[in-house]
Order: C-alpha cells, then structure tokens, then sequence
C-alpha cells in the first residue's frame, strides 16, 4: 500500500513540474568548443542599464535555464570565455528554447526564435556569398568588376529592410530594427519613418539616426545644387605650411578629385593605397588628386602625413572642415569630390569605387 502511494506521489509531481515548466521558457543550450565550468550570464537590457536575470556554468558543454515569458525585452546569453567570449540574443517565448554557440549562433524551439534564426541564416549566407566574391572579383585587383559584389550588397540591403518593416509589429521586427540601426543604408527610411510603431521611433537611438538622416537628406539637397556649379577659389596650408589655392591645382584638361579626410579617420588613412591604383590607371588620361586634411593640429596633420607615407600632396583646413564647406557641404569623411577643368562640381560624395565607376563614364 505505501509503494501505491510513493508512485502516486512521485507521478503527481512530475506531472505538476510538467504544468509548471510547460507555461515557462525553458533554455537548452549548448557551447560545443567551450571548457566545462565556463560562467554563462542571462540578462536583459533596459534604459541602457544590464539586468543580470541568471547565471549557469557549462557542464558537459551545456547550460540550462528557465524564465518567466515575456515579450516586452529581448534577452541575451554571454559565455564569458577569456579566449573566445560570446553573445547571442533569444526571445523569451513559452516553450523550448533551443540555443547552439556553434561555428555561428543558432536559436531554435518557439514561433519568434524561429523567426529570428532565419534571419540570422539568410542575412549570413548573403554576408558570405559577399565575401566570397570580394575575394575573386576585387581584393588586389587594379581595375576590379565590382558589379556582383555591389548587386549582392543591394541584396543584403534590401533583405534586411524588408524583414524588419514586415515584422515591426512583433518583438522579432523591432528588436532587429532598433539594434541594427543605420547597418545598412535604407533610402527611403525617411518615408517609411512615421508609420513606425510609436515605441520604435521613442528610442533613443532611432531618434539619433532620423535626426542623422534629416540632416544628411539636408546636406544631400545641399551638394546636389552644387553639381554643374563652379567651385569658389580657396587658400589653405600644405604640410610645409605653404599657402596654395585650390585653383592651382585644377588641370587645364582633366579632371581634380578632391578627398577629405584627417588623422584620426582610419577609414579615410584605408583608401589611400587603392587610390593610388586608381591615379595610377588615369593620370595620364588628366586626372589629378588633391587631398584636405580636416585636422585642427598642424602636427597631428603632419605626423600623419609621416607616418603612413602619403604620396599626395594634401592641405589642411585648421577651421576642422568648416571653411571646406562653404564649398562642399559634407557630412562626414571620407568623402570625395570631383572637379573638371572649368572649376565646376561634377560628382560629389565619391569614394575609391564609386570614383572609378565615375571616371569610366567620363574619360573613356
């Protein structure tokens, strides 16, 4: 009669734990190249603060937890791994919660998770068929057929856009949107802004990136009236603290291309050997390159000009750029302008690729 009565009480409580965690999210993950004893940490972000929720330790490569759901936040694992740390984000929906910190990170069990890793595989695929065709059309070419690349990146664009404003309205869409904000260059972002969830657009950071896009939409209507219109004469310091004018240095049959850039700019110090190549290709056919530092220090210009062998000849506009913008209203570095021979604007905003695309439309 009492082992009866043990087995009832023993099935009753399974089937009580089974109610329980069955209204629960239950987290089974696994960490398959970590060390066993490594800590893992749950928590949520809110008002830019960590809330610590749970901490676990891997055991057998694998970590465990259970919360309440919730569909207000979007929670995040970090394996703190001195070596190799990781972070992967997950949705806190009833159910089975499946997480692998694979080669990649994998999240699987429940609708939004689900969701969510098909994001995270789509947008992976498109990111590595991208690398893939860098590496066979463009990494050390001189004259690269950027055509693929440049159509996968539209892809990729255009996939992320889409995904995100198709899933606004649910915790997958709108955690997406705000944490990739400005990742990708979304054209019609201002469009598209006032039907965002009024939850969207209360965050701090879409409302810096919409206060970024009016005013770079406010520069671009700037630099698009420049275009045809003839560049006003300017004086500025070489690295020798020679005063030049701009004009002097626009060809009598050519064209100048006008980079801006500072000490501090990596990306702006990153282009400088591809566009080398690319003066290289057309100065005979007239082209000629100016560079105008924005550094405010003479020293910190001159140091740079050192340090990293700039072959250029480059001026500086100590005003931090400016006096440039009375000419080019720019809204941040690199940025690059091409100058025919008569003086006037032809093209605005030009990097190393865009300058080749546009040199190949006009010196043929």
């Amino acid at each position: 009669m009492k082992s009866v009565n043990l087995y009832g009480v023993v099935i009753g409580t399974i089937i009580m734990a089974s109610c329980v965690n069955h209204k629960m999210v239950n987290i089974e993950g696994v960490c398959s190249n970590c060390m066993d004893g490594t800590p893992i940490e749950l928590y949520y972000l809110q008002n830019d603060s960590v809330i610590n929720v749970a901490s676990d330790t891997l055991l057998h490569g694998k970590f465990n937890f259970s919360i309440e759901p919730n569909f207000e936040v979007a929670y995040y694992l970090s394996v703190n791994d001195t070596l190799n740390p990781l972070k992967g984000m997950f949705f806190a929906e009833k159910g089975t919660v499946k997480i692998a910190f694979d080669s990649v990170y994998h999240v699987t069990g429940t609708p939004m998770n689900d969701l969510y890793n098909t994001y995270l595989t789509e947008t992976r695929r498109i990111e590595k068929l991208g690398e893939m065709e860098y590496r066979r059309s463009i990494e050390g070419k001189d004259n690269p057929d950027t055509s693929v690349y440049d159509s996968l990146a539209q892809v990729y664009t255009e996939y992320k856009v889409k995904f995100q404003l198709d899933n606004i309205h649910n915790i997958v869409g709108k955690t997406t949107f705000i944490n990739e904000i400005g990742s990708v260059y979304d054209p019609h972002f201002l469009e598209t802004y006032p039907t965002l969830p009024e939850e969207v657009k209360a965050d701090k950071k879409v409302q810096w990136y919409y206060e970024l896009r009016l005013d770079m939409d406010r520069k671009q209507k700037e630099l698009d009236a420049r275009i045809g219109k003839k560049i006003r004469d300017m004086e500025f310091p070489d690295a020798n603290g020679i005063t030049r004018r701009l004009s002097s240095f626009i060809p009598k049959n050519g064209y100048l291309y006008i980079d801006l850039w500072s000490s501090a700019c990596a990306p702006c110090i990153a282009e400088f050997p591809e566009l080398e190549k690319t003066y290289s290709q057309y100065k005979e056919k007239g082209l000629d390159i100016l560079l105008i530092s924005i550094d405010k220090s003479m020293d910190d210009f001159q140091a740079a000009m050192k340090k990293y062998q700039i072959k250029f000849t480059s001026l500086i506009d100590t005003t931090e750029g400016e006096k440039v913008k009375e000419n080019f209203p720019f809204s941040g570095i690199p940025h690059g302008i091409l100058i025919n021979s008569n003086g006037e604007i032809v093209a605005n905003q030009l990097h190393n690729m865009l300058l080749k695309q546009r040199l190949e439309e006009l010196i043929r």
